[in-house]
């Protein structure tokens, strides 16, 4: 089946169910922009993303690649200064930058050090791959208090934030968060079942106490912004139930901030792209066989066949 028959038949595949504000490819169209023809790749965004870990050097990379993939013209990958040789082997489009770390894991004290690089980013990226410890804590109330660009916070980053979710009222900043219903039930308290018998009422309500942008990460995915407004995923796999998923989707939310966006049509472009990507690898792979990297490679076709539908 060639590329365009796939697309399509993704579209018509999609769920029909009674949801609050289906996402669909109308909402998403104007984050695919025309480039002109004198384009450099400063003017297509500046993405950080900060993460990695020991075991857990595959998620940033995956972010990263992702974030390429969606259009970002410059991505960076800040990570622990022992682990930088396996990044510079593992990314060959992808800048790293090497963090003062301790086994593996960021020091204590590294705002400093990544201070001048996320202010002259256009968004940031925080947690894929990264450890939940005191020293990522800090970092976390230090980059949200202090970042003067959007952040999207995930995995790592929402582990730190769990353990005093009030930093986020704090914020400087525009915060995209990305958790999965168990990431969730920890910023929340609620438990995981309770969640999902009201997960819409439960993400907008965070999202609007916390004025953040919420990506509830399950079956039929919402996204719910600080101002009340809430949507539905209708596409997406069970296949996409699968390591590094997640981290893919971050990478593609984040490339879309990172090009201009607002925090709420960055998410649902994300997320529609990302659940679309993997419907189409599943129609060609199976989905039993589905793997994160898949969808990388499957968002550039998504991306051009809506591009050209519009």
């Amino acid at each position: 089946m060639d590329i365009e028959s796939l697309f399509k038949k993704t579209l018509e595949n999609k769920r029909k169910s009674d949801v609050p504000n289906p996402i669909d490819i109308s909402l998403v169209k104007d984050a695919v922009k025309k480039r002109k023809k004198d384009i450099h790749k400063g003017d297509c965004g500046k993405l950080l993303v900060i993460g990695g870990s020991i075991g857990m050097t595959g998620a940033p990379c995956m972010s990263a690649m992702s974030a390429l993939r969606c259009g970002c013209g410059l991505v960076t990958v800040a990570c622990p200064k022992d682990l930088n040789h396996i990044f510079e082997v593992k990314l060959t489009e992808v800048m790293t930058l090497s963090v003062t770390s301790e086994n593996g894991d960021f020091s204590d004290g590294i705002w400093e050090e990544v201070r001048e690089k996320v202010n002259s980013s256009s968004c940031v990226l925080i947690g894929p791959g990264m450890a939940v410890t005191k020293n990522s804590e800090k970092l976390m109330t230090e980059i949200i208090t202090k970042s003067s660009v959007p952040l999207v916070i995930d995995a790592g980053g929402l582990g730190a934030v769990s353990r005093d979710v009030s930093v986020l009222k704090k914020a400087s900043c525009p915060i995209i968060i990305t958790p999965h219903i168990g990431e969730f039930s920890k910023l929340t308290g609620f438990g995981c079942n309770e969640i999902l018998k009201d997960k819409h009422q439960k993400a907008v309500d965070f999202a609007i106490r916390y004025g953040c942008t919420v990506i509830l990460k399950s079956h039929e995915t919402v996204v719910a912004s600080a101002d009340g407004e809430i949507y539905t995923n209708i596409f997406g796999n069970p296949g996409m139930a699968t390591a590094g998923s997640g981290d893919v989707l971050s990478g593609a939310v984040a490339s879309f901030c990172a090009g201009g966006n607002t925090p709420l049509l960055s998410s649902l472009s994300g997320v529609f792209f990302h659940s679309v990507a993997g419907d189409m690898a599943a129609l060609k792979y199976g989905e039993y066989s589905l793997i994160a990297s898949d969808i990388i490679k499957y968002l550039a076709y998504a991306i051009k066949q809506t591009d050209e539908e519009i």
